[in-house]
């Protein structure tokens, strides 16, 4: 049998596929764009198939076939509680989560949110099916499965691993709809890793402020509005009435929102919902804003989404949900 690549390292590594793109079956092998039109999908050991004897101990587990797009923040829930049990249970020296890329950003840092445990967790997914040319399903696994390895990960981390970058959930976003390198120019890389079994991490992923609570059973109504010219503030009206428990707000460049907008958005927060100033651009701060909205920062208006949903979900008064909104600092 050959050796794993890589340091030799054969720990444990548990693997919760939850399909999408890293198990789909393309018409053909030039098939980049509509494989999602066939209905197949390989299996977690067919995907491995080409390279089981390299990836030393790896024990897959199907978790679900549904788009990423499909799935509810109550199916993240119940992923999280899962992954928990397998971490605390079976104390494998890793775990890999794949997912739809569609998904991947919200999954993983709601992951990171609500998870500390005793073995690191790594979320990767793939822009192109093992069935096409260049595809990078086999090249994100691998690099994933050296990561839950890695003595550096740590434990306690959620990461998320793709085209040899080693990212923080907070940070990264799809940024391409196809593009093999969508995720890795999102966000600086905190390391390197190579699907041949070698991780490098620059420094730990420190958990979240509200990592280790109980896995709340559900999570309360959080709405996102997003700004544009002439926008009167009916959209953040209709989101308060559905019964949003709070709204973020993706106002345009720094966090800019119409006279209309910004009126809705008072008479929110004069009311008791949560209210908190985002950006529809993808990258960078949120100018300070009044002293009654909360601020996104470096958080896309969907992560603060699921950042106020945690916090008002365990409890968290206005400092909390602040706190929640600017980790990691």
């Amino acid at each position: 049998m050959t050796a794993p690549l890589g340091d030799g390292s054969t720990g444990t590594v548990r693997w919760v596929a939850l399909g999408g793109t890293l198990q789909a079956v393309g018409h053909d092998a030039f098939d980049l764009h509509s494989y999602h039109l066939t209905g197949k999908s390989l299996s977690p050991e067919e995907v491995m198939a080409p390279v089981a004897d390299l990836l030393g101990d790896v024990r897959p587990e199907v978790w679900g076939t549904a788009p990423s797009h499909h799935l509810g923040l109550d199916d993240v829930l119940a992923l999280l509680a899962h992954v928990r049990a397998v971490a605390e249970r079976d104390r494998p020296s890793g775990i890999v989560v794949t997912c739809g890329s569609n998904g991947l950003e919200e999954i993983a840092y709601l992951l990171w949110l609500l998870y500390p445990g005793p073995v690191p967790v790594v979320v990767t997914a793939a822009m192109r099916p093992p069935t096409a040319v260049g595809s990078d399903a086999l090249d994100n696994l691998g690099a994933s499965v050296a990561v839950a390895r890695s003595a550096e990960a740590g434990t306690s981390s959620v990461l998320v691993v793709s085209d040899g970058a080693v990212l923080h959930p907070a940070a990264v976003h799809k940024g391409h709809t196809s593009r093999v390198d969508s995720f890795s120019r999102s966000a600086p890389a905190l390391g390197r890793a190579t699907a041949a079994g070698e991780a490098r991490l620059r420094l730990p992923v420190a958990p979240s402020p509200v990592a280790g609570v109980p896995v709340p059973s559900a999570l309360p109504r959080v709405e996102i509005v997003t700004s544009c010219l002439g926008a009167d503030g009916a959209a953040i009206r209709a989101a308060v009435a559905a019964g949003g428990r709070a709204v973020v707000s993706a106002g345009m460049g720094a966090g800019f929102t119409t006279p209309g907008e910004r009126d809705a958005l008072r008479e929110a927060a004069c009311d008791g919902v949560v209210v908190c100033q985002s950006r529809r651009t993808p990258a960078g701060r949120v100018l300070p804003a009044e002293p009654w909205l909360l601020v996104s920062n470096r958080l896309t208006p969907q992560k603060a989404r699921l950042a106020l949903a945690v916090g008002l979900a365990v409890g968290a008064d206005r400092a909390g949900l602040q706190d929640l909104l600017d980790a990691p600092r």
